[in-house]
């Protein structure tokens, strides 16, 4: 299965352990001026999953832009913003993750 398709499954019934089990043991998510190591990129999400509609938001406003056995790129607005994932994907697993926003008055092409 897919890295997007282990995603959307994850987000319509969450299970913390098979977010992480998505995610390669060298995980690292990539912010602007910090990483975020598999454990805590886990509690992050964990976090926004249970106090947000951060899964519904992924389950209904996320586009999967490409995929292949190497990269996934996806997208969606949040508020204001365009939001742009690339996973890079080592055997078989989220490798490294790296998400940029922009405002979405700046975006070529709005969702």
């Amino acid at each position: 299965m897919s890295v997007s398709k282990q995603y959307r499954s994850c987000w319509a019934k969450w299970d913390k352990e098979v977010f992480r089990d998505i995610h390669h043991e060298d995980f690292l998510f990539i912010r602007e001026t910090e990483l975020l190591t598999l454990d805590e990129h886990v509690e992050v999400i964990d976090h926004l999953v249970t106090t947000t509609d951060f899964a519904e938001n992924q389950l209904t406003k996320a586009v999967l832009i490409h995929e292949n056995e190497y990269v996934s790129e996806v997208r969606w607005r949040d508020g204001e913003e365009i939001v742009t994932a690339v996973v890079l994907i080592k055997n078989g697993k989220a490798w490294r993750q790296i998400a940029n926003r922009v405002p979405a008055q700046d975006s070529v092409a709005v969702l």
